[in-house]
């Protein structure tokens, strides 16, 4: 899909509404979503494949998937209000290989070509990293996450045998009210693990 083409329709979607502080929910901005599922799709080849979104908010990873030719999309969250609006911007864009579910991510039992997820960075929750890693193993052999740059996240993808690429920033929008500016930007990286690197 060309990159013009991707920003028109992924423009179009809707947000989740009022997000919550204890899930940390925060809107993925189109130019993350672009640059992790193209990388995604030049490490693995999403066409024709089944994927898991892993708390897929309005849904811009998932549909962000199909649009790339994935074969299912399944896309998981644990609000009620995240699976709404991603119903509805499924509906919106035409999309007819994506499902939106209620469930919570360590309840999933299928297995996926491809898992993807922009998970919390641990600001305000108590997200807990590599059990989030673990149940995404027990998932897929191809995994791509996008997650805050820092000797952490370094140190966890080293131990869990991910590789990194650094990707630049997301732009996280104001969403909660103790939030001071429109915007902020922090950087970024991929977190990776693919059974055939391309």
């Amino acid at each position: 899909m060309k990159k013009i083409d991707f920003y028109r329709e992924i423009a179009k979607l809707d947000k989740t509404g009022k997000n919550s502080l204890k899930l940390e929910q925060y809107s993925t901005d189109v130019d993350t979503a672009y640059r992790l599922i193209y990388f995604v799709d030049y490490n693995v080849d999403i066409a024709g494949k089944t994927v898991a979104d892993l708390g897929c908010g309005n849904g811009i990873l998932g549909i962000s998937a199909a649009l790339f030719g994935a074969g299912k999309v399944d896309m998981y969250d644990i609000d009620e209000k995240a699976v709404y609006a991603a119903k509805q911007n499924i509906e919106k864009l035409h999309i007819k290989n994506a499902k939106p579910i209620r469930m919570d991510m360590f309840d999933i039992n299928e297995r996926y070509d491809i898992v993807i997820s922009n998970p919390p960075f641990g600001f305000q929750s108590n997200f807990n990293l590599n059990a989030f890693i673990k149940k995404a193993n027990s998932l897929s052999e191809n995994i791509f996450f996008i997650y805050k740059d820092n000797q952490e996240i370094k140190k966890t993808a080293d131990s869990n045998g991910f590789l990194i690429y650094k990707t630049g920033d997301i732009k996280l929008e104001k969403t909660l009210p103790f939030h001071k500016k429109s915007y902020y930007s922090l950087p970024i990286v991929i977190v990776y693990k693919a059974a055939k690197v391309i």
